[in-house]
C-alpha cells in the first residue's frame, strides 16, 4: 500500500492522540454544578444571605433518565476535574475517529491478515 505524506502526518497524528489520551481510571460523564437553597429556619444564617451550597452530580443516560448524587463541598473540585478528564478523552476519540474516517476514505487501511483474526 502506497504511503503518502499526507498519510505519514495523519498515522502520526492518531498515535500522538492515542498515546495522550488520559487514564480511565479518573474519567466522570456528566455535570457538576452548585445550588444555593434555604432551609427554612428563620433563625439561619442562609435566610439573610444567598443560602447553604450544595454540589452535584449530574448524569442523563440513554435511556433519558437522570441521576443527581449529592456531594459535599470538598468534593466538588475532584468532580470538576474528573469531568474535565472526560471532556479531553472525549474531544480526542473525535479526533482520533476522523483520522480514522480519511484513512478509510483514501484506502490507506491495511486489511487484517486471516491468521491474526484467530
Amino acid at each position: 500500500m502506497k504511503t503518502t505524506p499526507r498519510r505519514t502526518r495523519l498515522e502520526r497524528r492518531r498515535l500522538k492522540l492515542s498515546r495522550s489520551l488520559p487514564s480511565p481510571g479518573n474519567i466522570l460523564r456528566g455535570s457538576v454544578f452548585v445550588r444555593r437553597r434555604r432551609c427554612g429556619r428563620a433563625a439561619c444564617w442562609c435566610a439573610k444571605v444567598k443560602g447553604h451550597a450544595t454540589g452535584y452530580i449530574s448524569t442523563t443516560f440513554a435511556d433519558g433518565s437522570t441521576e443527581q448524587i449529592s456531594l459535599p463541598a470538598e468534593l466538588v473540585p475532584e468532580a470538576r476535574r474528573w469531568v474535565a478528564v472526560y471532556r479531553r478523552w472525549w474531544r480526542d476519540v473525535e479526533r482520533i475517529s476522523a483520522i480514522n474516517r480519511e484513512l478509510f476514505r483514501n484506502r490507506w487501511v491495511e486489511p487484517r491478515s486471516a491468521k491474526r483474526r484467530a
